[in-house]
């Protein structure tokens, strides 16, 4: 997993967090849209720049929002004690399906987060901390909160992968034949 540091033009500071309760699951209400984007946008309202740690590219592309200790503005009294990682999309009217790779890129990021960060933290989607409809009831909240992901081959995959499991188990057998003839 890759996450690409984003430069930005901060207005202003930030406020170390020092505990991290929730990891929150957004939603850019928007189709169509960069961390730069969302940043200007929070900027326009006033906000030191974009509020949330990460945002998550349609394509799967990882981008960092505010440093990862650091106070967020994502979710209305909630931001010291929590993460915030928004999905480029609108998954509430606009969109019904998020596409795999945004997808298998969220489950990896709270892997990562709850792994190396904050073991403990709850993975949740705004609207439960909050008073939103974020993420968007097209979002697949549920799934990545099970940190469920299934991964569907291609037929060319899934024959590649049969060829290289029938080339193992002959080597694996031919193995095991000049070992017995010892």
């Amino acid at each position: 997993m890759q996450i690409i540091d984003e430069k930005y033009n901060w207005n202003g500071g930030f406020t170390s967090r020092f505990k991290t309760d929730y990891i929150v699951l957004h939603h850019a209400e928007a189709v169509k849209c960069t961390a730069q984007d969302v940043h200007s946008w929070h900027r326009a309202n006033g906000w030191t720049g974009i509020g949330y740690h990460f945002f998550v590219r349609k394509d799967g592309t990882i981008y960092r929002g505010r440093p990862i200790n650091v106070v967020g503005a994502h979710v209305q009294g909630m931001n010291s004690c929590s993460i915030g990682i928004c999905a480029e999309g609108d998954y509430h009217t606009k969109e019904k399906t998020m596409p795999q790779a945004q997808k298998k890129s969220i489950i990896e990021l709270c892997q990562y987060l709850k792994k190396n960060y904050y073991p403990n933290a709850k993975i949740v989607g705004h609207r439960e901390i909050g008073d939103s409809n974020c993420p968007g009831r097209y979002y697949p909240l549920d799934e990545i909160k099970n940190m469920k992901y299934t991964e569907v081959l291609t037929m060319e995959q899934y024959n590649e992968l049969k060829s290289l499991i029938e080339k193992q188990s002959a080597e694996i057998a031919d193995l095991k034949t000049s070992t017995n003839s010892w």
